[in-house]
């Protein structure tokens, strides 16, 4: 019998191999930044959270408005400022539901140097911390600038926030009013509560929505990471789960939220890329900041050409290139906010 001699298959060139996996691989990542990125998303409330019906008072360091307002204030926060840095009170404000002082600060790194932007905040109530999220007529989300979004709310200082609208997963609440439950992040997430309190969640402490909710949540955001450990010292190991590598050892803008005491938070802008003349900061650099300004719990948010802080309707800092649109902000009301203490949102 004779033999049949199957033909042998032609195998493709490897390069030709390689090319078409690089253009599956650029497919699905095309399908996947569409998505993620570039779909519009809509501001769809799933409802007000509870637990925000007993939120917890605190007393300003003295009387609202004093005539000594900035010296005050720095003697008060004189005990946890250190270091060799040059400071200049910018700005002094009290109304009777919070107090703020907005200083900047200089110091050297190395063979440059730093410049930040700190405001420290004393409120009479969680509530104060107020959020704006940005969207158009129809409810859809839309960068606009810290600027922009902070003359439309009216806000006497804002900062730029967590972009939730550039991502699908997290935790999102903004005053009160719960926008995604998804505690499948990778990310660590940032609680403002309402006992006045600032709680970092990380992946770690395997926890679920129910877990989270029993804090009264008012706002929470999802992209840090978390810059100081559980005693308030610089972090060793950070979560760069959600970042680049370059986030930990090279230096940008920053944004960042630290709270020193319940009722006492401190928001942060680290100008970068030689704005100001300043080189910016990498995470640990940060961490230290934030000890410095006295904080016990650090967060770090949306930075680079997205950091920017505004007071009174000026840029405090040096945006790179300006800055760019974002979809959220962080900001103190130039109105009172607590006339009507059932209104939460």
């Amino acid at each position: 019998m004779n033999a049949i001699r199957l033909k042998e298959k032609k195998r493709l060139p490897l390069w030709f191999r390689i090319l078409t996996d690089l253009l599956i691989v650029a497919l699905i990542s095309g399908v996947f930044a569409v998505y993620y990125l570039l779909l519009p998303k809509k501001a769809d409330s799933m409802g007000t959270l509870e637990g925000l019906d007993q939120v917890r008072s605190f007393a300003l360091p003295a009387d609202p408005l004093a005539t000594d307002l900035p010296e005050r204030l720095s003697a008060v926060l004189a005990e946890f400022k250190v270091g060799e840095e040059e400071r200049q009170v910018l700005a002094a404000y009290g109304d009777g539901e919070k107090e703020l002082l907005l200083t900047r600060c200089e110091r050297t790194a190395g063979e440059g140097k730093i410049v930040y932007f700190s405001a420290d905040i004393f409120v009479t109530d969680i509530r104060v911390l107020r959020t704006n999220v940005s969207t158009d007529e129809n409810g859809t989300i839309v960068n606009r600038s810290v600027k922009e979004q902070a003359e439309q709310a009216n806000a006497l200082l804002a900062l730029t926030g967590d972009t939730f609208g550039m991502s699908k997963d997290g935790v999102i609440v903004r005053n009160g009013q719960l926008y995604r439950d998804d505690t499948r992040t990778a990310n660590d997430l940032c609680l403002l509560c309402a006992d006045g309190t600032m709680k970092i969640y990380e992946q770690s402490d395997g926890y679920g929505f129910e877990d989270l909710s029993q804090n009264g949540i008012w706002q929470a955001f999802t992209f840090g990471p978390s810059l100081l450990d559980r005693n308030g010292n610089p972090k060793k190991n950070y979560n760069i789960a959600a970042s680049h590598l370059s986030d930990l050892s090279y230096s940008h803008p920053r944004a960042a939220i630290g709270m020193v005491a319940p009722g006492h938070f401190v928001f942060v802008l680290v100008d970068g890329r030689e704005m100001n003349g300043s080189k910016g900061a990498d995470f640990p650099t940060l961490s230290e900041i934030m000890k410095n300004e006295g904080c016990s719990v650090a967060y770090n948010l949306d930075g680079g050409r997205s950091a920017v802080m505004v007071y009174d309707g000026q840029w405090v800092n040096a945006p790179y290139k300006n800055g760019r649109g974002v979809s959220d902000i962080l900001y103190i009301s130039k109105a009172p906010v607590l006339e009507n203490k059932e209104e939460h949102a």
